[in-house]
């Protein structure tokens, strides 16, 4: 139990430190960039740091859970690094689709709350994120996201580096399906939008880790859909 503790402790410490390292980032120098200002490194770099800073505090019982097991296992130490190497992997590939948004509409997505049209489609993303939250599949991956025990039963750790990695991934799309609509809303209101940012983050950490998460995801999405009609209506009426 002692040792279980002191996996908790450093995992959970690291994770944590990982994503102030990355708050402070945002709040010293990329929060104050626009993404019209960022070459496409620049831009995934930024989009890097924007997941650590969200998602590692959220993330930090499944990884510490992780850890547990490869330490019970035998494994190596790097096959945490591997796991985390996994589930960022997922996210990185998914910043991919606002660049391509981006770059294909010549920097519209990047302002789209400066206009009426733009206000329209802010307020259509809002509905239709608020929709999902009441989806089978967010459903599902939520469950998946609030049960760190669940990992360790369906994944097969005993394949060093390569099943680490693969159990990265696949809590990585688990965690990916639970969050993505949340964070469209995050890149059409204003990418590096530091206050949605702080929002999205204490909502991911409650989401899956507190009890009454599951109840919170279907407020937060009730929310979301009101709020998203009563942009629309603001311009269209």
């Amino acid at each position: 139990m002692i040792a279980a503790n002191r996996v908790n402790l450093w995992t959970g410490g690291i994770l944590l430190t990982l994503a102030a390292a990355a708050w402070y980032l945002s709040l010293a120098g990329l929060g104050a960039m626009s993404m019209m200002e960022m070459s496409v490194p620049i831009y995934m770099a930024t989009w890097l740091t924007m997941m650590v800073a969200m998602m590692f505090p959220a993330v930090a019982p499944v990884v510490a859970t992780f850890a547990r097991v490869a330490q019970a296992r035998h494994e190596t130490s790097q096959t945490v690094p591997a796991f985390v190497a996994g589930y960022l992997a997922v996210w990185t590939a998914a910043g991919l689709v606002p660049l391509t948004l981006y770059l294909f509409s010549r920097g519209t997505v990047a302002g789209m709350s400066a206009n009426p049209s733009g206000a329209i489609a802010v307020g259509a993303v809002l509905l239709g994120a608020g929709v999902y939250q009441f989806t089978p599949l967010k459903t599902v991956c939520l469950r998946a996201c609030r049960s760190p025990l669940g990992l360790v039963m369906n994944h097969d750790f005993t394949t060093g580096l390569v099943g680490a990695l693969r159990a990265g991934v696949s809590h990585g799309a688990y965690c990916l399906g639970c969050c993505w609509a949340l964070m469209a809303v995050l890149v059409v209101v204003g990418f590096m939008s530091l206050p949605w940012m702080a929002a999205l983050t204490v909502l991911f950490v409650a989401e899956k880790n507190w009890r009454h998460g599951a109840g919170l995801s279907r407020i937060v999405g009730a929310g979301a859909a009101i709020g998203g009609l009563a942009v629309m209506a603001s311009v269209l009426i």
